[in-house]
């Protein structure tokens, strides 16, 4: 996918990072680089300055760097090393490495210290892009978080004696107003452009959101103002945080659909409650307490709190995956919709795929249809937690034909590989599906190691480039 500078500099333009490099050359041609991004970018020529540079920054500033840039192969101190440290002294610190390609053994231990990306020598752009796009996006989110603590504790002195809603004494008409209502609430809801907006995005069915967890939170809504649940304890939200944090949602994204939910909600109330301000009023005072209970919770799960703040803990039910998969019904679990909707995808991509194969000529309109098809699979799937990997990684495979198409179609012979490949792929796709929803097989991953190895292989001959082993091209499509 390529990433518009607009949208990296959104979350960029005002980081201040610090790169550590020992090549001058290189070190001087990436900083001014870097600085058509960043606020300011200063350098370090090795893990030992950079770690120097770093604790004087914050002696002058009373704050970190937002990132460190490093390359992991450096005299004095490597870039892994220079990370533990900085792990050490603050637990939240973004940090890319920078790794040759014969360098890979260290990947395992970059990612035991919990590093945020990767990039390896030399740079290609569109890669560069990527791992900038995502690491400023989550140290946007960081920020975020930190900007609304003084919030929640202003929140936390308003509503401290507010356990539950006994006191509410809500008219019993509008209870039963809301719960027959929540099917209509929660459409007006989800249905909202914003909500709609971003839930796309990131590749989420509305529809699927609503009915898992939607519908759910409402509930938990309405036993609060019953005053059988307590304020801002929702087990529900855990899992929906959970969920948005597997998706990588940014945090304002989050805020958004919370707002908006309370938005339906106060909305609804005030038309046709509106001349009873105490209710109102109190209604509106527990969906701020529960709107806290996330952005808490979301803190937790994202690792941003500080131990100088206290919070009250959100009481979390826990679910391990096994007593999660445990006598599951799958039927039950993935929404009949979407299981007939991967049944015709299976035909689509079948015919598709031997439609290629068959022609004389690659088409790219049929290879970029059957790669959306493919895409649109693992989508569905990736929006139930027990089948995200799967879902995931057959996405990729989706993606990668869409964007190597043009380049397909003009390789026949490359192009029929690679649909005969697909034929046997979709093939084990009805297999896994017939035994999950027919006959729910007990252990669903029963193929997945078969399907990682297909998309794998298929990745492989799709992105395959004889030129790519000239140099020709190397000043057009490398940084260094």
């Amino acid at each position: 996918m390529n990433i518009d500078n607009k949208l990296i500099l959104e979350n960029s333009k005002k980081l201040n990072i610090l790169y550590v490099e020992d090549d001058k050359q290189i070190q001087e041609s990436t900083r001014k680089l870097f600085l058509n991004f960043f606020a300011s970018v200063d350098v370090a020529v090795d893990g030992q300055d950079g770690l120097e540079k770093y604790n004087e920054y914050y002696k002058v500033n009373n704050t970190y760097y937002d990132l460190i840039i490093s390359d992991i192969s450096m005299p004095n101190m490597d870039g892994l090393e220079l990370a533990k440290k900085l792990r050490v002294t603050c637990s939240e610190q973004a940090i890319i490495l920078i790794t040759a390609h014969d360098e890979v053994n260290f990947l395992h231990l970059a990612i035991d210290i919990g590093v945020n990306g990767f990039l390896t020598k030399p740079i290609e752009l569109e890669q560069l892009k990527s791992i900038l796009y995502k690491t400023t996006q989550k140290i946007a989110d960081t920020k975020i978080v930190h900007q609304h603590y003084e919030q929640i504790e202003e929140s936390n002195i308003l509503t401290a004696n507010l356990t539950d809603a006994s006191e509410l004494n809500a008219p019993i008409d509008i209870i039963d107003r809301l719960v027959k209502n929540k099917e209509k609430i929660s459409l007006i809801w989800i249905d909202n452009e914003l909500i709609q907006e971003r839930l796309k995005s990131h590749m989420i069915d509305a529809e699927y959101f609503r009915t898992h967890y939607g519908i759910k939170v409402l509930d938990y809504f309405l036993s609060v103002i019953e005053g059988k649940a307590e304020v801002g304890n929702c087990p529900v939200i855990i899992e929906m945080l959970d969920f948005f944090k597997h998706k990588e949602l940014p945090l304002e994204d989050i805020f958004m659909i919370c707002v908006l939910f309370k938005n339906t909600i106060t909305a609804y109330v005030f038309e046709r409650y509106s001349f009873n301000q105490n209710l109102f009023e109190s209604i509106s005072l527990i969906l701020d307490k529960n709107f806290e209970g996330v952005i808490k919770s979301y803190m937790k799960l994202k690792g941003c709190e500080k131990n100088k703040i206290k919070l009250k803990k959100i009481k979390k039910v826990e679910v391990s995956q096994e007593e999660l998969e445990e006598d599951i019904n799958y039927s039950e679990y993935v929404l009949e919709n979407d299981v007939y909707e991967l049944q015709d995808l299976e035909d689509d991509i079948d015919s598709l795929a031997v439609s290629v194969t068959m022609n004389t000529k690659s088409n790219i309109d049929d290879i970029i249809n059957l790669g959306e098809k493919i895409k649109r699979y693992g989508v569905i799937l990736s929006n139930y937690p027990i089948f995200s990997i799967l879902g995931e990684s057959i996405s990729k495979l989706g993606i990668e034909l869409v964007s190597n198409s043009k380049l397909l179609s003009e390789d026949n012979t490359r192009m029929s590989n690679i649909t005969a490949l697909i034929e046997g792929f979709v093939n084990d796709l009805i297999v896994w599906r017939k035994e999950i929803f027919d006959n729910n097989i007990k252990d669903h991953t029963f193929l997945n190691s078969s399907f990682f190895s297909n998309v794998d292989t298929i990745i492989m001959f799709i992105e395959y480039d004889e030129s790519s082993e000239s140099d020709e091209n190397f000043d057009d499509d490398m940084f260094f």
